[in-house]
């Protein structure tokens, strides 16, 4: 969830500084940014979905891999059963990957 988190707990866009100081300018840039606050919520759903769904991928894959290497972590207990000439039962096997 870091890109969700970042978006929706801290504040990416400042909008303090879009507007100017001095009183001419002020009137301007608030008319400005005004079509601005217009579309950002809309943009603003958008960057929250495409964050969700990154989050998403990032977390399947980290779920893919752990349960590939646990796999793997079997298949190789397994081996050093059989090159030792002993029959791999899952109590062995459990026992060699808690060492």
């Amino acid at each position: 969830m870091k890109y969700l988190t970042y978006i929706l707990s801290s504040n990416p866009i400042q909008p303090d500084n879009f507007i100017s100081d001095k009183q001419g300018l002020k009137e301007l840039t608030t008319l400005a940014v005004l079509p601005a606050a217009a579309i950002g919520p809309i943009s603003l759903a958008v960057l929250i979905l495409g964050a969700g769904l990154m989050d998403s991928y990032r977390l399947i894959k980290l779920m893919s891999l752990r349960r590939k290497k646990r796999a793997n972590l079997r298949r190789y207990a397994t081996a050093v059963l059989i090159s030792l000439g002993h029959e791999p039962t899952e109590g062995k096997i459990n026992l060699l990957i808690a060492i």
